[in-house]
């Protein structure tokens, strides 16, 4: 069975589709902000000669992985305004 091209789909399955990719996007957005905080607080309210090795590293990957959900959260948005233009003119 063949799939419809994005030409051919339902407008409420892309809202449907927008909406749950909007969702995804606070979702990421929210875990990014989460995450900066525990870096923040990790980076600069333990002192550094105190610190084991494998907090050290944990501090490091916390910063890696705030910058992923950042650049995530930007091809979400990306997405979202594709989905958008795309609800809209099937709307037209």
């Amino acid at each position: 069975m063949t799939r419809p091209s994005p030409d051919e789909k339902d407008p409420a399955d892309l809202a449907k589709a927008l909406e749950e990719n909007k969702h995804a996007a606070e979702t990421v957005q929210e875990v990014a902000e989460d995450l900066s905080v525990v870096h923040t607080v990790l980076d600069s309210e333990v002192p550094k000669e105190t610190l084991h090795p494998d907090v050290g590293q944990a501090i490091e990957q916390t910063d890696q992985l705030k910058d992923k959900l950042r650049s995530a959260e930007e091809k979400l948005k990306t997405v979202n305004e594709t989905l958008e233009q795309q609800v809209a003119s099937k709307d037209s």
